[in-house]
């Protein structure tokens, strides 16, 4: 075959393959829940003093906090690492995402949910060691003192 049929059938391949993606890109989504990513890491997990806990860590636990204090969502036994959470009937809202972990610190971080999606309020100021982004949270656990 000559290079100019070659790059066609690859130009019209990349367009079929495209359109698809356009056409069944929002009808896949609107049948999954949301995936939430959330990165666990604690300040002393490279020390000896470490090594009591299992392989992943003590176990974190994330709770979704509604303005009026009632717990909306929870998902349990976050490991070091990236850890995927489903999101699925929590109501849109602000909500505030609190993560806990035997014998560390509690860390809350404002969120809002809005779908099957989580982003953070536009104005908001994460301490030192947490962050949110689209989808994304991230906890860097201090110990509780």
């Amino acid at each position: 075959m000559k290079g100019k049929y070659v790059a066609l059938i690859l130009v019209l391949l990349t367009g079929i393959v495209g359109g698809l993606f356009i056409y069944l890109g929002p009808k896949a989504t609107e049948r999954t829940p949301g995936v939430i990513h959330i990165g666990i890491r604690y300040i002393d997990e490279m020390t000896i003093e470490f090594t009591h806990y299992p392989k992943g860590g003590p176990g974190a636990t994330i709770e979704l906090v509604a303005q009026d204090g009632s717990i909306a969502y929870t998902f349990e036994r976050l490991t070091i690492g990236r850890n995927l959470m489903p999101l699925e009937g929590v109501p849109n809202g602000p909500y505030t995402a609190r993560l806990s972990a035997p014998d560390y610190q509690t860390v809350e971080i404002p969120i809002i949910v809005e779908g099957r999606m989580i982003n953070p309020p536009k104005d908001a100021e994460f301490t030192k060691g947490t962050h949110a982004d689209y989808n994304m949270i991230g906890v860097w656990f201090e110990k509780a003192e």
